[in-house]
Parts: structure tokens; sequence; C-alpha cells
């Protein structure tokens, strides 16, 4: 059997058995449906009512460790003339490795913070929570979006004192164009190499999305919506990857 045969066979395989486990879910779901609606649905009030400390609790979070790594970060530059014994490779490497996670954990946690606020608001049009305690968590949120912001242009400015050929501040609109087109033909190799991996993994993130939203359909009423949003998102990456792939090809 040639290796053509070998891989339409696995592929067929693949397709046989996840259609046999969805079904088998699928079973399982149905029959489970009465205690697991209920334990679904207890939980996702509790999650409702708790929603504005939740929100208030993951913003103080993240602005502690945004805060915690920055600050690592520029005792580590302001003492390197000083006691800092590392070789000149280990201190930049250490050093950006703890910029790099003030940046990362800054744009994660304003990412999670946004869909905690989401939770706020449906619970508080499900008069799970007050309106005034809904406004006092507004007037929370715009402090700590503003103290998760800055993290990010302090990390910029401390690598730029790094490597003063990097261009950009964090708070501009093309900060990411122009920070990109400052990196060397070595950081950029690993930034498309990253940002690929993400493409790759997004796309299996939102395949697990959709058969969860399936599974999940016995139990609460989605409704099409849910569908069409990570349709809509797992459709737009993809499109444009496509359209950028065969403009490239072109013009090679």
């Amino acid at each position: 059997m040639n290796n053509k045969k070998k891989i339409t066979i696995r592929y067929f395989l693949y397709i046989l058995g996840g259609a046999v486990l969805g079904a088998c879910l699928s079973l399982v779901c149905f029959h489970a449906k009465i205690p697991f609606e209920n334990l679904f649905s207890d939980l996702y009030t509790r999650l409702l009512a708790s929603s504005p400390w939740l929100c208030i609790l993951l913003g103080l979070s993240a602005v502690v460790l945004c805060y915690v790594p920055l600050a690592k970060a520029k005792k580590r530059i302001a003492d390197w003339n000083g006691w800092n014994d590392d070789t000149d490779d280990t201190f930049y490497r250490k050093t950006e490795v703890l910029l790099n996670i003030s940046i990362g954990t800054s744009s994660l946690a304003m990412m999670l913070y946004f869909m905690a606020f989401a939770l706020l608001t449906i619970a508080t049009l499900r008069k799970h929570v007050s309106v005034y305690l809904f406004f006092a968590v507004v007037l929370c949120s715009l402090f700590f979006m503003i103290f998760l912001a800055f993290p990010q242009r302090k990390a910029v400015e401390q690598i730029r004192i790094l490597n003063p050929e990097k261009r950009g501040d964090a708070l501009e609109l093309h900060f990411r164009k122009k920070w990109l087109e400052s990196f060397d033909e070595q950081e950029r190799i690993a930034a498309y190499a990253a940002s690929y991996q993400a493409f790759s993994s997004l796309n299996l993130v939102f395949f697990a999305l959709y058969i969860l939203l399936v599974l999940l359909i016995p139990f609460f009423d989605i409704g099409f919506l849910p569908f069409f949003c990570i349709g809509c998102m797992w459709l737009i990456p993809n499109g444009i990857y496509l359209r950028e792939t065969l403009k490239r090809k072109k013009t090679q």
C-alpha cells in the first residue's frame, strides 16, 4: 500500500472515530441532561452574583502581576553597572524575559478583564447585581485599564534602553507596525514563526469551541449567535491568511 492510500485511510478513520466519539458524548449529554443542567445553572447563577468581586480581584491581581516583573527588570537595568555578575548575554536575556512577562501579562489580563466585565453586564441586566454596584465597578475598571496600559509603555521604554534601535510607543495606534519594522532579520523570523504557531493553534481552539457549544446545547438555550460569532472569528483570520498568501505569491 502506497503512502497516499495510507493517508487517505487514516483520514477516514479520523472522521469515523470523531463521529463515533461525538455520538457517544451526545448520548451521555442527553441522558445526563437534568442533573447537569441543574449543576450548570446553579454555578452560572453564583458566577453572575460574584461577578463584581471577580472583576475587582482580577483587576488587582493583574496590576500586581504586571508591575512585579517590571520592577525587577528596572532594578536589574539600574544596577547593571554595579553588583550584577551576569554576562552581557545572560543579563539581556533574563531582563527581556521579565519585561516580556510584564507586557504579556498586561495584554492577557485586559482580555480576561473584558470577559469578566461582560459577565458583570449580564448580571446587572438580569438583576443579580445592583446598578449602583455596577457603576462602582465601572469606575474601578477605568483605573485598572490605565494601570494595565502603562506597564506596557514602561516595559517598552526599558527594552529600548537595552536595544536603542527599537522604535515605537506602546500607547500609540501603530505601535506594533513600528516595533516590527525595527526588528532585525533574526527577530522577524522568530516573530513570524510565533505568529504562524498562534494562527495554527487558533484553528484548533475554534474547532474545540464549536464542539463544546454543540455538547452544551442540551443544557443551555445557546441559540445560533455563539456559533455565528465563532464562525466569523474562524473565517476572518483564515481569509486574511489566504488573501495575504495569494498577494505575496503574485509579487514573488
